[in-house]
């Protein structure tokens, strides 16, 4: 039976990047994964890499920065195009003439100004120029985020997949995580799994949505499952085939209005659109039907707000996908040592796409020295009932 330093539960882009700082330390590591990696949450992404949209929440803002800025310097080390990484920009528009969303957006402005963001506000005239393929229907104005960028999630997941193997460590698909191992003290010795056990110093649980539910068979406390503070938030995409050699916008962008919407430029040469309140949708219930509806909303309203979309292309065309989020209750990441171990740590977030570089480097800090780092206080377990 091989013996590992870590054994991570979990092949997305969260536990994915924490094995790799893990590995980038000289720990042997061991990423299980029941499927395939990177083909849950991770390959149904937005994949947009920001910390604009966290500006007035102090600690985490500046964890979220934290995640763009490791992205820079991974593309220092690899390249951007290996990694998967398009540093398109970011831009908000509002209509002038919604004073409530307008102000919204300059509120926002305010407070990435404050924190030392690279932002710029953009006038009617310069937006235009900036995205000419945008149908603006009115006066906009826009709030620029110069470093933020899109990310072919699958893509960077499996690009680091190679790195540990290279390293010496394990990418283990397809076997499922039964509980944990223990010795006659109780102490976490590794994993029993449906292959057989894998012997591991530490373990880290990077579960993404399936968190309280692998806390549940982990432990053996069936209350987890139920309990635990992390819910499931559904968030449908649509996906345009390629369109042509015009792209219709260079960045990604976020019309703050109502109806609103969000699209980027997608790797396939398509592009990739959303909303909240189809999303919304989803969430009340997710059937075939609700699905069709929620696309073609999105595809009619894409039509509606950019010049160039074919107008013979369907959802029928597109592809249309839901990714199931990880939320903790408060909205923020949890990054913890579970209670009562000595070596069970917890990585659960929204956000992955962005907090994974972040999280992943201050985790691996955290399980090779035993010490946490400062910036994961704010993000411990303790703060929910129950674990304080």
């Amino acid at each position: 039976m091989e013996s590992y330093d870590v054994a991570v539960i979990g092949g997305g882009i969260v536990g994915m990047t924490a094995a790799f700082f893990l590995s980038k330390t000289g720990k042997k590591v061991a990423v299980i994964e029941k499927n395939k990696i990177a083909t849950g949450t991770t390959a149904n992404s937005f994949a947009w890499i920001n910390a604009s949209s966290k500006a007035a929440k102090g600690e985490y803002m500046h964890l979220n920065a934290r995640g763009l800025s490791g992205y820079t310097k991974l593309a220092q080390t690899f390249g951007e195009h290996p990694l998967g990484l398009n540093p398109c920009g970011q831009i908000w528009i509002a209509p002038k003439n919604d004073a409530v969303r307008y102000d919204e957006l300059k509120k926002r402005f305010s407070l990435l100004q404050q924190e030392e963001y690279p932002v710029t506000w953009v006038k009617s005239k310069d937006l235009q120029i900036l995205e000419p393929s945008i149908n603006y229907m009115g006066e906009y104005e826009g709030l620029l985020s110069f470093s933020e960028m899109c990310l072919d999630a699958p893509r960077f997941v499996h690009f680091l997949s190679q790195q540990l193997e290279d390293a010496g460590s394990s990418v283990v698909e397809n076997n499922e995580v039964l509980s944990l191992a223990s010795d006659d003290s109780g102490n976490v010795t590794g994993l029993l799994t449906a292959n057989g056990e894998i012997k591991a110093t530490q373990v880290l649980l990077a579960g993404g949505p399936n968190t309280p539910e692998l806390l549940a068979s982990l432990t053996g406390f069936a209350g987890f499952a139920n309990r635990f503070p992390v819910r499931k938030s559904p968030g449908i995409l649509i996906t345009t085939p390629p369109l042509g050699t015009k792209r219709l916008t260079r960045r990604v962008i976020y019309w703050e209005q109502s109806p609103d919407l969000h699209a980027l430029p997608h790797f396939s040469g398509g592009w990739r659109i959303g909303s909240d309140d189809m999303d919304g949708v989803i969430a009340e219930e997710d059937t075939p039907t609700n699905r069709k509806f929620a696309a073609n909303c999105l595809l009619k309203r894409a039509r509606e707000f950019l010049v160039g979309i074919p107008d013979d292309l369907t959802v029928e065309d597109c592809k249309i996908t839901v990714g199931i989020r990880p939320v903790p209750d408060d909205g923020q990441s949890i990054a913890d040592i579970f209670p009562g171990t000595e070596n069970f740590f917890l990585l659960v977030t929204h956000s992955g796409v962005t907090l994974a570089p972040a999280l992943g480097e201050l985790m691996a800090e955290f399980i090779c020295t035993g010490e946490r780092p400062n910036e994961l206080e704010t993000f411990s377990l303790k703060r929910f009932p129950g674990f304080s």
